[in-house]
């Protein structure tokens, strides 16, 4: 059975690949978009910044499971000290 340092490692190092994951499919279009002449100049900016805002809600969630996991191992380590 895993301890909770190890279960928080392994949500951190989780957490850490797909936020790296989900900032590459934010860059994938960015680069895809950027040079685009197909289309104004309005609507590659708005699909840019609609890729952006999802990989920042993203980001949010992910971190805030990285909190509150680690929120529980400092309970754990609090209740293991008294």
């Amino acid at each position: 059975m895993k301890t909770k340092q190890e279960i928080y490692n392994d949500t951190r190092e989780m957490v850490n690949m797909q936020d790296k994951e989900n900032y590459l499919a934010y860059y994938k279009v960015f680069l895809e978009n950027s040079s685009r002449n197909d289309i104004p100049q309005e609507e590659k900016e708005s699909i840019i910044n609609a890729a952006y805002e999802t990989y920042k809600q993203q980001e949010v969630e992910l971190y805030d499971i990285l909190d509150l996991a680690y929120i529980d191992l400092m309970e754990n380590s609090h209740r293991e000290a008294i």
